[in-house]
């Protein structure tokens, strides 16, 4: 009788250690994410992939993978034009700015002609974890046009984002002028 009710100790014991471990990874899954203080640039990402022979690799040291739940997928992040999701991403960063919370992911997406592109974009969650908006911040695909980005975010709140992209079809003495980098200039202020 000792032992049946030693055991069923234990088993409650366990029990609720498990489900106390659970519940907390189930409230907050940011042990997964680097914390970070802003200012914040892409010049953080370049570790992140390489060039190979065979084009863009992620990085061997990346985390673990999640899945996208429905609702993040199914959003379109604002600035990605061009770029179709994989239900995969890589945890990266989160900060929070005026009580919002923004965590940055990163991903091997598809772009125009199969081509891979590395991808981060910053998700933004209410206090109750829905998600509210996101934006895809930086982008690295070369191809028949190659197009890159730079960005930082700023103590204010305010996103500076550079969008280059450059014509690869012809060779430079072919045509000069398509050998130009086309730059433009986007800028966003977080807010609620």
């Amino acid at each position: 009788m000792r032992v049946f009710r030693d055991l069923i100790i234990i088993s409650l014991l366990i029990f609720c250690s498990v489900d106390i471990a659970f519940s907390e990874n189930l409230s907050s899954d940011l042990r997964n994410y680097r914390k970070i203080k802003l200012p914040y640039s892409s010049d953080e990402l370049k570790k992140y992939y390489y060039w190979g022979e065979y084009g863009l690799y992620l990085s061997p040291n990346m985390p673990f993978p999640f899945r996208f739940s429905n609702k993040e997928f199914s959003f379109r992040p604002k600035l990605s034009e061009y770029v179709i999701k994989t239900t995969f991403y890589f945890p990266h960063c989160y900060f929070y700015y005026k009580d919002i919370l923004y965590k940055g992911i990163i991903q091997m997406a598809m772009g125009e002609n199969d081509e891979k592109v590395f991808t981060f974009q910053l998700n933004s969650y209410d206090s109750q974890g829905i998600l509210i908006d996101a934006i895809l911040l930086y982008r690295i695909q070369s191809g028949e046009i190659s197009y890159w980005d730079d960005f930082v975010i700023k103590t204010n709140g305010k996103i500076l984002i550079k969008q280059h992209q450059k014509q690869n079809l012809f060779e430079p003495d072919e045509f000069p002028k398509d050998d130009k980098v086309h730059t433009t200039k986007v800028e966003y202020q977080m807010n609620r």
